[in-house]
């Protein structure tokens, strides 16, 4: 069996880095399996090291209007069993392009209808989307936004996020962070509004009346900056930093007193999924989202419309680790359904039913 992925670049998110994972477990299966991507990025070298056959595709922006000329080319090239598509450029046009040229297509869901306001692109990846074989979510309110979306032939369904659990434990914890046994509290993700930024700053400047801790902040994003605003504003230059991606995350998770993620909304978070793999104590947003794979035996919840919430659930860890570990010992025991290899066998599954199907022409539904 062959299969192409398409996705734009393989920077530092989580979908670039899931798609690592699938990739490695495939190729340990026997799959044939290729990437076209755009642009290269703080995970190509894990990409690399996968062995895939890896087709870098010139554009000279992401609205390059050759690109979908060149997603046909490399189609007809490969000639692949089935197309798989990350994110919003690549649903789109390799997922036209797999289309006309009557290729299985599967699109890869990795967030939930908060993240898809009325526009014209969501509106057109709907429509693609709608002809696929099979929508593939990372979690329930994913797959609950395709559902009634897709043809009469094609499914949705719920593939987790795979936690890469023995790599994390083989790192060490990052030591030099913060000075001597100084408690950190920690936020690692998009630095976009969907995370919720303006709660958990106030929340934060409560926290610290009373309590003694750093904070790092690690991510990229369109109000990184204004983060760096708030810590000059606060005079807080020595108890907090903005590393930006780094790859040093899960030893910063092995450090930290506490994750902080108060996100709106949801996939299935790489970064919370990772903290339960390195044994870190858990603040986290009340959403569904969370809730998929939490519960109060394992994390501490927050409303993520209000900054006395989190901070009290904040303050709650940091003034009883023993009670905090327990919990973190309790996320780390519900990784078992999130391993690389059995997340691979079930796409490898969904592939084999695919293809066991008549290939017959299909109506998209409305958007």
């Amino acid at each position: 069996m062959r299969v192409l992925h398409c996705i734009p670049s393989m920077d530092g998110g989580g979908a670039e880095r899931q798609l690592t994972y699938l990739v490695a477990e495939l190729q340990r299966l026997g799959v044939d399996t290729h990437v076209a991507l755009v642009s290269r990025g703080p995970n190509w070298s894990r990409l690399i090291a996968t062995g895939a056959a890896v087709h870098q595709l010139p554009a000279r922006s992401p609205h390059d209007p050759f690109l979908l000329r060149r997603l046909f080319k490399t189609i007809r090239s490969v000639d692949p069993d089935v197309v798989q598509v990350w994110l919003r450029q690549m649903d789109i046009l390799a997922g036209f392009a797999a289309l006309l040229l009557r290729k299985p297509l599967v699109v890869t869901e990795r967030a939930s209808r908060a993240a898809y306001p009325l526009s014209v692109k969501h509106l057109v990846r709907l429509r693609v989307g709608s002809f696929a074989s099979a929508v593939v979510a990372n979690s329930e309110e994913g797959e609950r936004y395709w559902r009634g979306r897709i043809n009469r032939r094609g499914r949705s369904c719920i593939i987790s996020n795979a936690v890469p659990v023995a790599e994390i434990a083989s790192t060490p914890a990052v030591q030099d962070i913060v000075a001597g046994e100084r408690r950190l509290v920690l936020f690692a993700g998009r630095m976009e509004p969907q995370k919720n930024l303006e709660v958990l700053l106030p929340a934060l400047l409560m926290t610290l009346d009373g309590n003694d801790f750093d904070m790092v902040f690690c991510g990229e994003g369109s109000l990184k900056s204004r983060i760096v605003e708030w810590i000059d504003r606060n005079g807080l230059g020595r108890r907090a930093r903005v590393l930006g991606y780094t790859p040093m995350l899960w030893g910063l998770m092995k450090r930290a007193s506490v994750l902080v993620s108060p996100a709106w909304f949801e996939g299935t978070p790489n970064v919370v999924l990772e903290a339960m793999a390195c044994r870190c104590p858990l603040v986290v947003s009340d959403i569904p989202e969370h809730r998929e794979f939490l519960d109060e035996s394992s994390a501490l919840f927050a409303r993520p419309s209000s900054s006395a919430e989190i901070a009290s659930a904040i303050r709650t860890v940091l003034t009883d680790p023993d009670a905090a570990r327990i919990r973190a010992n309790a996320a780390f025991a519900r990784l078992e359904r999130f391993d690389p290899p059995g997340i691979a066998r079930q796409y490898l599954e969904l592939y084999r039913t695919i293809l066991r199907e008549p290939r017959v022409a299909v109506r998209p539904v409305s958007a």
